[in-house]
Parts: C-alpha cells; structure tokens; sequence
C-alpha cells in the first residue's frame, strides 16, 4: 500500500495520513491544553509547528503519521504514529494522543492502536511494536494490557525530574505479532 494512499478504516473510525489542512486550531488547542499535554513530552504548540511536525513526518521514510477520524461525523479527534519504524529488525515505536476530550475513555485510543497495528503486523511485517507511557497514566496503560502489551522495563530518570516538574517515570511496553494474534 503507498504510504500517501493509506486509509485504515475500522468500525467506528478511520486512521489517515495528516496532512497540512489537519493542522487546524482545534489540534493546536489540544497541545495547549494541559489536561490533554500531561502524559506527552509536547507542552504546547503553534500552528505553524504543527505544520511542520507533519511535513518532517511525511517526508520521513521511517514514520506513518495518521490522524484518527470518526467515521459517524469525519471529526479529527487525535494522532497516532509508528515512528520509528527499523524495517530490518521489523519492530517500530507507536504514540497515540487523542486530543478531543469529548472521545476520551470511549475505546477510541484502543481501536486506533488495534487498526495501526494491524497494519504494522500485516502489511509492515512487524513483529514488534514498542510505545511509553507515563506510569501514572493508569487508564492508557490499562488500554494498551487488553490489547496486549507488556511492561518491559521503568525508566527512571529521578535527576531530571527533580529538576523538571513535566518529566515522569515511563514504562515501555511491547506487542509482539504472536501475542497480537493469540
């Protein structure tokens, strides 16, 4: 499938390439907003930055940025990505955001993950996918268990976040393709 063509679609939404017209302001609130930004290393951003996070996306080899859309309204709710994506060890990195408040803890973030990563799996051939996420994100990390991940590893960074009150523990997770398909 040509990156520029892919449209994943799923029963409630859809996943597909962001492009320069999704840099809207309702995206640009979403990173400013800090209920939305807690657990991601972004704090905030213009519009102009979030256009060009997705022209350096979109011309990386290596990354699939997606924009998750419900198929009912076409409402651009959130992000997702496989970035990197280290076709010769056939693993990439996932981050998911939904940034549209009035979808959280709905399922969304879940279906997203599941479309993307069966994408990754089949038309990919990966057999891992990595992501982090921030210990005291207890619901995401919930989300990603039923899916399938499992905790790897905590990083912990106690020095840094002394200093910078943004910086959380993280764990890393991984799906294999053989527990995605048990």
């Amino acid at each position: 499938m040509n990156k520029l063509e892919t449209k994943l679609e799923g029963s409630r939404i859809y996943l597909r390439k962001l492009g320069l017209d999704d840099a809207t302001n309702a995206y640009c609130s979403w990173l400013n907003d800090t209920e939305v930004n807690q657990y991601l290393d972004t704090k905030g951003a213009t519009l102009n930055e979030i256009k060009k996070y997705i022209l350096i996306k979109n011309k990386k080899k290596d990354a699939l940025l997606f924009g998750i859309f419900v198929k009912e309204n076409n409402r651009h709710i959130g992000t997702i990505k496989l970035d990197p994506i280290d076709r010769n060890l056939n693993k990439a990195t996932t981050a998911i955001m939904i940034g549209d408040k009035e979808y959280w803890g709905k399922g969304f973030g879940g279906d997203a993950i599941i479309l993307l990563s069966e994408y990754g799996f089949v038309e990919l051939g990966l057999q891992e996918i990595w992501l982090g996420v921030k210990c005291a994100n207890i619901a995401a990390i919930k989300s990603y268990s039923k899916i399938g991940f499992k905790k790897i590893s905590v990083a912990n960074d106690y020095d840094r976040i002394a200093f910078d009150p943004y910086l959380q523990n993280e764990i890393n997770m991984v799906l294999t393709r053989k527990e995605f398909y048990n």
